[in-house]
């Protein structure tokens, strides 16, 4: 089973490119995006992989429901 922290990283992947969108849907920074993404940060903390997992799972949902 894939952990959060690698769903997120995953997410980040292909989501290169729109790190920008991301960084302000989220309210993080850009440059600590581009550090959790590039692994830069070895523990980026329970609380940037929470909001970053939750805003990527309503993605897809919002993907699947424009879809449906």
């Amino acid at each position: 089973m894939e952990s959060i922290y690698e769903y997120v990283l995953d997410e980040l992947e292909q989501a290169k490119g729109n790190w920008s969108t991301v960084a302000t849907e989220t309210g993080m920074s850009k440059r600590t995006i581009e550090k959790i993404a590039r692994r830069e940060i070895e523990d980026p903390g329970v609380s940037h992989i929470e909001k970053l997992a939750a805003y990527f799972r309503g993605q897809h949902s919002a993907h699947k429901r424009a879809h449906a």
